[in-house]
């Protein structure tokens, strides 16, 4: 069986969650027995080169908007190059349609990672877009979407990561397509420092991630006043609400480090008690909260999207928006920090290990292919 994934960057361009899950996925595929090629397409530069022992073909830049843009040029480009497969893997959600139309021209089944939400407006899912965002998506994105949905239909699976993203699709505009979730792996590689603190009576809780209004991180830190004085909350992390945040925040009590290297972010997990993941979107997954179930930490997340179908005690589970619930989830993580943090290890690994996730990759394959 040969692959193709297509995707706009990948690693080591703009590495963030998308990009970490896209090359974890090819390179489990690599080495996969029953996978006897993995190919890359990506969008990010002009070289071609190996990646540990995946080869990776940059088919030049492309602009990020108005979709059609980028998705024309891709679909030339890749209709040129006319990659040797049996199925494309489109991901990292904005070069779908393309995937799309470049399946049915060349009769090549594809499926498709859904994992963010670029042709739905973003209000309609709770996320508030900048002024140049939403001018687009009152003029350009409102001519362009049906077209580019239509082109996404010629696509035979997709592959949403959460039961929450597939609902969002399919009310908007995918109704009828074919869906199978299949969620984020853990990576492998991922490791924590040893801890080198002695329990004390303070709480250290922490949020990893970007600082936007979807990320509810205000609710986090009005989630403090209901706290006791020994709750202390670390926020790693970049982005336009920092300033915001900070003016909000109780300054003895809430550090924000802004953008940390990946090392000192491994550190912070060691350093944590709880980890907090207060969104209030419907986020399609949400790779760093396997990260810290992984590190052996308990996880408060709000009950929407994807993240309430990772943690499983539904105790963690707050009301989206809500300092007070939020609070309260929190405390009961720190009195059961250390049961807790053993199940969510466990539960990663019986849940989200490549051993379990990379099969159902290749039985989609095998299925797009038996059609």
């Amino acid at each position: 069986m040969k692959i193709s994934i297509i995707t706009p960057r990948y690693p080591p361009t703009n590495a963030g969650g998308g990009e970490i899950s896209v090359k974890l996925l090819a390179e489990q595929l690599h080495e996969w027995e029953g996978v006897d090629q993995v190919d890359v397409f990506s969008f990010d530069g002009d070289q071609t080169e190996s990646i540990n022992g995946v080869p990776v073909r940059r088919l030049n830049d492309v602009p990020q908007y108005p979709y059609t843009v980028p998705n024309e040029i891709a679909y030339r480009k890749l209709k040129a190059v006319e990659p040797d497969c049996d199925v494309f893997h489109a991901y990292n959600m904005h070069l779908h349609p393309a995937v799309g139309r470049l399946s049915a021209t060349l009769e090549i089944p594809a499926v498709a990672t859904l994992n963010a939400y670029p042709l739905i407006n973003w209000g309609e899912v709770n996320v508030n877009p900048s002024t140049k965002r939403r001018l687009y998506e009152r003029t350009l994105l409102r001519l362009e979407r049906p077209r580019l949905l239509s082109q996404m239909a010629n696509i035979d699976t997709f592959l949403p990561l959460s039961s929450s993203v597939k609902r969002v699709y399919q009310s908007h505009g995918l109704e009828s397509a074919d869906y199978e979730v299949i969620p984020n792996m853990l990576d492998p590689s991922f490791e924590t420092p040893d801890s080198e603190n002695e329990r004390t009576d303070e709480v250290e809780l922490l949020y990893v991630g970007y600082l936007r209004d979807s990320k509810g991180v205000r609710y986090l830190v009005d989630a403090m006043e209901h706290l006791p004085e020994r709750f202390e909350l670390t926020v790693v992390g970049d982005g336009p609400k920092r300033p915001d945040l900070a003016d909000r925040a109780a300054a003895d009590r809430i550090d924000f480090t802004g953008s940390v290297p990946y090392e000192e972010v491994t550190q912070a997990y060691t350093d944590a008690d709880v980890f907090v993941h207060p969104g209030v979107w419907p986020e399609p997954f949400g790779r760093t909260i396997l990260e810290a179930m992984q590190a052996g930490l308990p996880v408060v997340a709000t009950n929407i999207g994807g993240p309430a179908e990772t943690v499983p005690q539904s105790e963690l589970l707050a009301t989206p928006g809500n300092p007070a619930s939020l609070s309260e989830s929190i405390e009961y993580a720190a009195a059961n920090r250390d049961r807790i943090g053993r199940e969510n290890q466990q539960l990663v690994e019986e849940q989200y290990h490549p051993d379990v996730v990379v099969p159902k990759f290749h039985e989609a394959y095998k299925n797009v292919l038996d059609d």
